[in-house]
């Protein structure tokens, strides 16, 4: 009788995990802590078969997309807690910290996370500290080590490429955000770093080809449109 008790009370749980999983797909964050909040019970965080892993790990992005740093931030780490052989937590924990621009933490994080797994997340939030911290060489040197894991990994292309663009090396940047462009064509970030990077090289009508298509992707992009003028300055056209 007890064993089905405790099978019933599993069920509900899951249940309401995916209830709660489905407001938070549809944008309805509050009502997705509500129900998290019905369901967790703090004392049964280390518990055998506990739902409270992932209800935390559902509860940190609710309040990652609202905007609420701590709360996201104290989920996440009781997550840590709960599995600390799990790379997740400490992936998403670290992207949360490089968003709010907290990278000294953020650093800690990724270099903890990385003793568990060799992510390329993780060390693409290195390389974007380092090129906060203006550090060129090693952020290349980490972005490059998380394009060798995950060679789908856009963003960590796209940031490779401008730590090259800072170090003068406009070919290989180039190269580098044509990697990003062929996994994510229709992104305007991609398409005007892209024409940078042409700019840089010397070419500006076809920069400004690369230009026109970002202001296509995204017409209320006041940088891309500036540098538009600028290319066609430059080219006389």
């Amino acid at each position: 009788m007890l064993v089905f008790a405790i099978l019933i009370a599993a069920t509900a749980a899951h249940a309401s995990y995916q209830n709660a999983l489905k407001l938070f797909s549809k944008g309805d964050y509050e009502e997705s802590l509500k129900l998290i909040a019905d369901e967790l019970v703090i004392e049964n965080d280390l518990a055998p078969d506990s739902p409270n892993y992932n209800l935390r790990f559902l509860a940190a992005h609710n309040h990652w997309k609202l905007g609420n740093y701590k709360s996201a931030a104290a989920h996440f780490t009781r997550c840590i807690a709960i599995r600390s052989q799990n790379a997740d937590p400490f992936i998403d924990l670290a992207l949360l910290q490089l968003d709010n621009k907290r990278y000294n933490e953020a650093e800690q994080t990724a270099r903890r996370g990385l003793s568990v797994k060799k992510s390329a997340l993780l060390y693409y939030v290195l390389g974007k500290i380092y090129l906060e911290r203006k550090s060129y060489w090693n952020a290349k040197a980490f972005l490059e080590r998380a394009n060798a894991i995950d060679p789908e990994l856009y963003i960590s292309y796209n940031a490779l490429g401008i730590a090259l663009m800072n170090l003068k090396r406009y070919s290989q940047a180039n190269t580098a955000f044509s990697v990003a462009l062929a996994i994510k064509p229709d992104s305007a970030i991609l398409l005007n770093n892209m024409g940078m990077s042409l700019e840089k090289m010397g070419e500006p009508d076809k920069a400004r080809q690369y230009f026109q298509m970002a202001l296509d992707a995204d017409s209320d992009n006041d940088t891309v449109r500036e540098n538009i003028e600028r290319v066609q300055a430059l080219s006389g056209k």
